[in-house]
C-alpha cells in the first residue's frame, strides 16, 4: 500500500504501486500543492486526482464504499492535517505514520530516526512499501 510519514520537518513516502500482491513499479504519492501546501496519499491511485482536487478547494468526491484513501495534508501555515474515507481532516500528531508502513515508521520515528529515515526501514520491514524514498522539508508559517 503506501507508509507516509512526517516528523514535523520532513514530509516522506515510499514509492510503490501495488494492487493485492502484484507490485506494478513506482509512482508518485507526495505532491507539493498551490499556496506552499503539501500532501501524501495511500489508497486508491485512481482517486489521487479527485483527491488533490478536493484539498485545493475543489469538490468533494463522492467515494465508493469499498475506495480507500487516505493521507496526511499540511496546510500553508505548515499545519498537518490526517484524512481517511471520510474525507474529514483531523487535527494530526507529530510524529505522524500513515499506510500499510505508518506504524513501523512511526516507531522508527519515536526512536530518533526523521522522517525519510522511518520511511526507509518500513521499506525494508513493510511488504507494501518500497523505495526510493521521496520527501520534503515542510517550512512552517507558509
Amino acid at each position: 500500500m503506501t507508509t507516509i510519514a512526517y516528523d514535523g520537518i520532513t514530509l516522506a513516502t515510499d514509492s510503490l504501486v501495488s494492487s493485492g500482491s502484484v507490485a506494478f513499479g513506482t509512482g508518485k504519492k507526495l505532491f507539493k500543492l498551490k499556496e506552499g501546501c503539501y500532501a501524501a496519499l495511500a489508497g486508491n491511485l485512481a482517486l489521487m486526482p479527485e483527491i488533490l482536487s478536493w484539498l485545493q478547494g475543489g469538490p468533494k468526491p463522492e467515494l465508493q464504499e469499498d475506495e480507500e484513501i487516505g493521507g496526511l495534508y499540511i496546510d500553508k501555515k505548515g499545519v498537518p492535517w490526517e484524512f481517511d474515507n471520510s474525507l474529514r481532516l483531523f487535527p494530526a500528531c507529530i510524529p505522524w505514520g500513515g499506510g500499510s508502513g505508518g506504524h513501523i515508521a512511526l516507531t522508527a520515528m519515536k526512536c530518533g530516526k526523521s522522517a525519510a529515515e522511518a520511511v526507509e526501514v518500513a521499506c525494508e520491514l513493510d511488504l507494501r512499501s518500497r523505495g526510493p524514498v521521496v520527501s520534503v522539508e515542510v517550512k512552517r508559517g507558509g
